[in-house]
């Protein structure tokens, strides 16, 4: 197993906000996942981060499932492995085998793939996205939809780099 670039931080180490959260996992016996020890050592950022996670990934307006499939689709695309096993892992709590894993674009339908299309766009050039997945994408979604499909993919643009970027690997 390989260790981030920055030091674990262990919940007796935390106070607050930050150690309510880690209680919030432990509390459930699980463990405190290696990305949020690494965001730890700037207490603001991982309860600020959990706070913008937790309403960008709620099921309103648009269904937790089409987050993730989209999740899913940033993080293949930075290639963040630890963010590709996470969201396969939500994924599957959908119903989702690793078959329909593998093929979410192909079997998805017409609003799931100007999603994913305008996912792509915005992680790969936000800055010239072609107009023609700007207009499928307002086809498909009123504003409050893209400015929510627009969060999940910026959040997990972020989160890939923070944990690639610090050596938050799988395993």
């Amino acid at each position: 197993m390989s260790e981030p670039i920055v030091a674990r931080v262990a919940a007796t180490e935390l106070s607050g906000e930050a150690r309510k959260l880690y209680e919030q996992f432990t509390s459930h016996d699980k463990p405190v996942p290696k990305w949020m020890q690494v965001m730890a050592n700037c207490d603001d950022i991982l309860v600020g981060f959990f706070a913008m996670f937790k309403a960008t990934m709620d099921d309103a307006p648009l269904p937790s499932v089409l987050k993730w499939k989209v999740a899913n689709e940033v993080s293949k695309i930075n290639k963040c492995e630890f963010c590709i096993d996470v969201a396969n892992a939500k994924l599957r709590q959908f119903g989702l085998d690793d078959t329909a894993i593998e093929r979410i674009e192909e079997e998805a339908d017409e609003r799931e793939k100007v999603a994913i299309a305008f996912a792509r766009a915005v992680t790969e050039k936000a800055y010239e996205i072609d107009p023609a997945v700007t207009a499928a994408a307002k086809e498909h979604f009123n504003d409050e939809e893209l400015v929510e499909l627009t969060a999940v993919i910026g959040l997990f643009n972020y989160i890939n780099r923070f944990n690639d970027a610090l050596g938050v690997f799988p395993g």
